[in-house]
């Protein structure tokens, strides 16, 4: 099957993030909240369709599918019941729950597996209430079509998979596709997967999480476990493609052979022990130094950023002769490595050797600019295929947390969308949880309105750092005021017109000026790899490399390498040193909570500070 990707407007970015500071709370304390429902709304015990079928809470509904109908391998949504609610004034009944979609109809967000569902929760940006409360959405009792058996587990495909079901015996006589039809319409639907949808005032999606279940949110999985081991003893062999895109196919029978081994990792990674007990929180020691690697490290935006934070920057890597020359020259106590993300890890190295806390990848994003189109260009192609190297080198490094930077253009243009979803595909089959973020980054003390799409992964059984808050903003919003030109420009204004003997800072006047503006603002436009449209608001002249690299928020004593294209090109492709800072200081923060014990692995924080 062929699914298109979702236009713009209806595109769907996932996250589970909450605004306020408030103490966190578990799912399942928020999903008991009853005070959505008011007069004259009141609650049923259940509710009986015109063919018998009964519904209550915790059941799992199949909805009408309008725009398939008469195709034998397509459905509508799924709702999870939460509530059977009916109005005393209209007498209309209608459900609230949260809703389900089949993997295949989520782009290239998950992998199309047969029976595999992902939660899509849509909540207002702002939203405060938890996202499993927020998220609930009202169906009318027309749109269901029956009921299904889902399982929600947090356990690995394939365990609780329809092969756990009760219909996955079939006569001999069927057809492969016959059978494939006859498990897709009755078989055991699983859901392991949670899509949070953020709503801006625009109606458009920014932000979201991607994440496993919880354990505490999973369903109780008794029941289906007996039902797979009365299932193991079907004498016949059934072949099955699992993948909804028809590119594998799997045995029962062999599966069902490797079920003991799969199940032994299993529980030792997400079965849920019963209550969790919080472990004593130890005496005050020192912070803990944190290790980081960089790799796309262009000329060490990022790494100047893990440094200013207090991390250990040990390696980087990048294709880059002269930004690598930069780097080294920077960092003299981390590993330089010139080399092709493609054929990672650097020769000489294992992957273990080179593993660290946290990793920050920043993929050249020139393909994806909103700053340049694609002209079909080698390097365009390159730039492309560099963004899947994110996932294998996720797998081969393992660090605790994952961050990745990049234009925003990857997850807005719509002829980019499938990209951004195929990465964010990367990343989770990794064994990644995430979250991203459209954040610009004047917000962060840059001097310039630089929008870019962040992200934050954290491994399984690490919890996932929030993004920090802003600290600069309007007069009257509480923040710093925002950083301008004239305040990034200060260390050099100071210096006047004395010779620096910088090369990289050498104005030249322009034959034909420029207007001049007011440099107590932002910059006019981006600073790209080419420097972009800005000049010095003299209108006298350009910005030289250096003045360039103080508005990218470098130190002003901080070293680039070869021509002064060169220079620039490092400085436009650099992550802004104080953006990392303020991602870096947070994950640092929330690694040192989880490691004392104050906070567990699964728990949704909002504000480590």
């Amino acid at each position: 099957d062929h699914i298109d990707s979702e236009s713009e407007s209806d595109f769907e970015i996932t996250g589970t993030r909450c605004r306020a500071k408030a103490p966190v709370a578990s799912a399942v304390s928020c999903m008991k909240g009853r005070d959505n429902i008011q007069l004259p709304e009141i609650e049923l015990r259940q509710y009986s369709l015109s063919h018998g079928c009964a519904i209550a809470p915790k059941d799992t509904v199949e909805l009408r599918d309008l725009n398939h109908e008469g195709e034998s391998m397509n459905s509508g949504d799924f709702l999870r019941v939460k509530y059977v609610i009916k109005n005393l004034n209209t007498g209309e009944v209608y459900l609230r729950g949260l809703r389900l979609k089949r993997t295949k109809y989520t782009g290239q967000l998950f992998n199309w597996k047969l029976n595999e569902l992902a939660m899509v929760l849509r909540v207002p940006e702002g939203d405060t209430r938890c996202a499993f409360v927020a998220g609930l959405e009202d169906v009318a009792i027309e749109e269901v079509l029956r009921t299904r058996k889902c399982v929600l587990t947090n356990k690995p495909y394939p365990l609780l998979s329809f092969r756990d079901g009760e219909r996955c015996a079939f006569p001999a006589s069927f057809s492969k596709k016959e059978i494939k039809e006859q498990i897709f319409h009755g078989g055991l639907l699983a859901c392991r997967m949670v899509h949070v949808v953020f709503i801006s005032k625009n109606g458009k999606p920014y932000s979201g999480i991607i994440r496993h279940l919880h354990a505490r949110e999973a369903d109780p999985t008794g029941t289906t476990n007996d039902m797979f081991v009365a299932e193991q003893s079907q004498a016949e062999t059934i072949l099955l493609d699992d993948d909804d895109d028809n590119t594998q196919e799997r045995s029962i029978r062999d599966l069902s052979r490797n079920m003991s081994s799969l199940g032994r990792r299993a529980r030792m990674n997400s079965i849920d022990h019963g209550p969790r007990k919080r472990r004593s929180p130890p005496m005050p020691t020192k912070h803990t130094q944190y290790t980081f690697g960089d790799a796309f490290c262009g000329g060490g935006g990022g790494s100047q950023g893990a440094k200013q934070a207090g991390l250990s920057v040990r390696w980087g890597m990048d294709f880059d002769e002269h930004a690598i020359q930069a780097y080294s020259e920077n960092h003299p106590g981390s590993l330089p490595f010139q080399w092709n993300a493609h054929d990672f890890p650097p020769e000489g190295y294992t992957c273990r050797r080179l593993r660290v806390d946290v990793l920050h990848l920043s993929p050249p994003c020139c393909f994806f600019s909103p700053a340049k189109h694609s002209d079909g260009s080698a390097n365009d192609q390159a730039n492309l295929e560099a963004l899947f190297t994110v996932g294998p080198i996720l797998k081969e490094v393992g660090p605790r947390v994952a961050t990745l930077e990049q234009t925003f253009g990857l997850s807005t243009f719509k002829e980019h969308q499938k990209y951004f979803l195929m990465l964010l595909n990367d990343i989770s089959q990794a064994g990644y949880n995430l979250r991203y973020k459209l954040e610009n980054l004047s917000q962060f003390g840059l001097a310039q309105p630089r929008k870019r799409l962040l992200i934050i992964a954290a491994r399984r059984g690490t919890p996932l750092p929030p993004f920090p808050k802003p600290t600069h903003g309007p007069l009257g919003s509480g923040l710093k005021k925002f950083h301008t030109i004239r305040d990034a420009l200060l260390p050099i204004e100071r210096l006047g017109n004395r010779p620096t003997g910088d090369q990289y800072h050498q104005p030249k006047i322009l034959k034909k000026p420029k207007e001049p503006y007011d440099p107590r603002g932002f910059l006019r436009g981006c600073i790209t790899a080419g420097g972009g449209v800005n000049y010095h608001p003299s209108g006298l002249r350009n910005f030289t490399p250096r003045e360039l690299g103080l508005l990218q928020s470098f130190p002003v004593t901080y070293k680039f390498c070869g021509t002064q294209t060169e220079a620039v090109k490092q400085i436009g492709n650099a992550f802004p040193p104080i953006m990392a800072e303020a991602m870096f200081r947070t994950i640092a923060k929330t690694l040192e909570a989880f490691d004392k014990g104050y906070i567990h692995a699964e728990d949704d924080i909002d504000d480590i500070d």
